[in-house]
């Protein structure tokens, strides 16, 4: 099982923010926890981070309808960062709609599209995408390349 060293919680409703906080650190064993009231402070952050070479999330959690900075836009706006594949995104959301779930299968970093409120499946869920995309992020040995010396000239 793989825990999360860092994760941003990017949600404007404060009770869903502590709420999705605790779960994180209890059940997903998340090391440090992160949360901002809509995504551009999320999005000013991780600019920050990534110019000062610091610490940057492996996992978020983003709400879809935010202020100032919607969950659309925040994805749209770090694509440039060229995040994936090293931080695993979750979308936890109040929206069913069939075009948001859609919509999240085109961010390469969006790993699951979660409804609030978490419960237990969706966290154990959760522990089994972010399991898997942290196993990606580990480099693979490659086969060794062929020695000059086993080659025949003509």
């Amino acid at each position: 099982m793989k825990t999360p060293k860092l994760a941003y919680v990017v949600e404007d409703d404060p009770i869903t923010s502590i709420v999705t906080e605790l779960i994180l650190k209890k059940d997903l064993h998340c090391g440090k926890v992160q949360k901002y009231v809509n995504g551009l402070k999320a999005y000013d952050q991780l600019r920050a981070a990534l110019q000062a070479e610091a610490d940057v999330p492996d996992l978020i959690l983003l709400d879809l309808n935010m202020p100032l900075m919607d969950g659309w836009e925040f994805l749209d706006a770090v694509a440039d960062f060229a995040l994936a594949p090293k931080v695993c995104v979750f979308i936890l959301t109040s929206s069913i709609h069939p075009d948001d779930i859609e919509k999240s299968k085109y961010y390469d970093e969006v790993k699951g599209y979660f409804s609030k409120p978490l419960d237990t499946s969706n966290v154990a869920r959760m522990q089994q995408l972010y399991d898997a995309a942290a196993a990606a992020w580990q480099p693979a040995a490659g086969p060794t390349p062929p020695s000059d010396q086993n080659a025949q000239s003509e």
